[in-house]
């Protein structure tokens, strides 16, 4: 009789768990897969810190990583994004500035790109 009543508690909480489990596992991207982050300042007091933008970049690329798409917020003053590829080119991209937010692409081709990094703008 115990063991008839358990069975039900065991088989909802594996049903339970495997919903924490299976995110987890989903987000682990295998190799080659789409790389995605974000650059941006730290928030409205860094401004006082000599930081002349306040602004958040999100970013996504896929393999061979020769172009990244771009999606940017920019609350204050103005940004450039710059992408700088592997055979030492740097791409500029166009001047964003406050109050908006902006998509656009920024291209390596042929070569991949290797880091970003923005330029601000008071």
């Amino acid at each position: 009789m115990v063991a008839k009543a358990i069975k039900p508690l065991i088989i909802l909480a594996m049903a339970i768990s495997a919903l924490f489990v299976a995110p987890a596992v989903a987000s682990a991207a295998p190799a080659g897969a789409v790389t995605a982050g974000e650059i941006s300042t730290a928030n409205a007091e860094s401004a006082e810190a000599g930081i002349n933008a306040i602004y958040t970049c999100r970013y996504s690329s896929l393999p061979p990583f020769q172009s990244a798409q771009f999606t940017c917020t920019v609350r204050f003053g103005s940004i450039q994004v710059i992408m700088n590829c592997q055979d030492g080119r740097q791409i500029f991209g166009p001047i964003l500035q406050a109050v908006g937010t902006y998509n656009f692409g920024l291209s390596c081709a042929p070569t991949a790109f290797s880091t970003f990094s923005v330029r601000e703008f008071s």
